[in-house]
């Protein structure tokens, strides 16, 4: 029998009802195997893990609507207030025309961007140990995947980053000078000893009693990964000085009930900041941190020393990050402002919500100015007050900085639009009013060849 007889072969009815009644029966026996089977979701996602590996399409890193903010692209400056014109910003974006994340340093008055890392994130990840089905450091952090998370700039000019992937430290040719494994993700700050206090998962899982489906994570996707977060204390050049899991935490302060509010949930927590204390007051002391878990809308003052929960509340913020220590009896809080009921967008505009623990009180002073000017993400954001009561805000999904009075001026603002005038990702930046002049000098006479 010849091929094309073959194909073209008369069949009974019977014979194709029975093999579509078959491949119905095998669609649902296979669902049901990659619900239970780690070799079926293994199969079932190779379509996919065959993209990311081989299309280097970056829609994952699109963010603001391309329409919004008129058309604005880079640094845009308001001249009406030119003494806010001043300071640095340490710029971490996705740009779509080199298809990755990377670093800059911009100084405001002038708009020029002074220095640049850009690691070798290939032979980064060649380094690391950790196993792909906890996080595959080539897939889902690959060149241009990688995102250099909230980088903490040093006074050699160096870099603290990762991007939900092994902690990393480069200098200021962007050459690495060391390497922590693991799952380090969101916020890097620097507490009053100079060590830096990292959100991380662990891994393997110390959480026990619930379903820790580890074997079968996707990071990109956030499929079954138990999300065990833990604070991470490390000194400068990398040693792990202190970890605990937020879980156990919270069981040994009687507050567990906390975990799983809705039931056993892959990520019931989602640790977000790690806020370091950083002087005394009647309220906190030096060595305490501030804890931000954005599924609970919770903020909590944590005593390492003693593993004490001092104070925590839930709300009036809905899926907020970053916090900061404004003055020796407030914290700030950027309130993502999520609805209470569906979280699935943005109530108006985000908000900066301020708790005075002298006065057990709440202020929101920014609301005003964030729905003027469309001041919003639903995930990631940060923000930092400064002392003339202006605000400086990432708005991490709409890639977009901005420095902001209460009344709704923006004296500065930028915009990660690219040459396709789409709006990409930002990464957590930082701005500073100034810089020490040794990381100036060092910038100025650097040798990087």
């Amino acid at each position: 029998m010849n091929f094309e007889k073959f194909i073209y072969k008369k069949i009974s009815l019977w014979i194709l009802i029975l093999t579509i009644l078959i491949s119905i029966l095998f669609s649902i026996f296979f669902g049901s195997m990659v619900l239970r089977s780690n070799s079926a979701k293994s199969i079932a996602r190779i379509p996919d893990n065959i993209k990311k590996l081989l299309v280097k399409s970056d829609d994952d890193f699109i963010g603001g609507d391309k329409n919004n903010f008129k058309n604005k692209i880079g640094l845009n400056k308001n001249n009406n207030f030119k003494n806010s014109l001043t300071g640095f910003i340490l710029l971490s974006k996705y740009d779509h025309d080199e298809r990755r994340s990377y670093v800059e340093l911009i100084n405001i008055k002038s708009g020029k961007v002074i220095h640049t890392w850009k690691p070798n994130i290939k032979k980064i990840n060649s380094l690391s140990n950790l196993p792909k089905n906890f996080i595959n450091v080539e897939r889902d952090n690959s060149p241009n995947r990688y995102r250099m998370f909230h980088p903490y700039l040093d006074l050699n000019g160096s870099l603290i980053t990762h991007s939900e992937s092994p902690l990393i430290k480069i200098d200021l040719c962007s050459k690495l000078e060391w390497h922590v494994d693991g799952g380090f993700h969101h916020s890097n700050e620097k507490d009053h000893e100079g060590n830096i206090w990292v959100p991380a998962w662990s891994f393997p899982a110390k959480t026990k009693g619930v379903n820790l489906d580890i074997n079968e994570n996707d990071l990109s996707q956030n499929m079954n990964f138990f999300h065990d977060d833990e604070l991470v204390k490390l000194s400068s050049d990398g040693k792990v000085l202190f970890r605990k899991t937020v879980i156990s935490i919270l069981k040994e302060n009687n507050l567990e009930k906390l975990i799983f509010p809705i039931g056993q949930n892959k990520d019931p927590l989602h640790l977000n900041d790690i806020e370091p204390v950083i002087s005394n007051s009647d309220y906190w002391k030096k060595g305490d941190v501030f804890v931000s878990l954005r599924n609970i809308s919770m903020v909590f003052l944590y005593r390492p020393s003693n593993n004490k929960v001092l104070w925590y509340r839930q709300g009036p913020w809905v899926f907020q990050h970053d916090v900061d220590v404004i003055s020796d009896s407030k914290i700030s809080v950027f309130d993502n402002n999520l609805d209470n009921f569906t979280k699935s967008r943005v109530d108006g505009a985000s908000s900066i919500v301020i708790f005075d623990f002298e006065k057990n009180d709440i202020s929101r002073p920014y609301d005003k100015a964030f729905l003027k000017n469309d001041i919003f993400t639903m995930t990631g954001g940060l923000h930092r007050i400064l002392e003339n009561g202006d605000v400086f805000v990432e708005a991490t999904d709409s890639g977009r900085l901005v420095r902001i009075d209460k009344m709704g001026n923006i004296k500065w603002e930028y915009i990660n639009r690219a040459s396709n005038n789409n709006i990409y990702l930002l990464n957590w930046s930082r701005y500073y009013k100034s810089l020490n002049e040794n990381i100036l000098k060092k910038i100025k006479n650097k040798n990087c060849d």
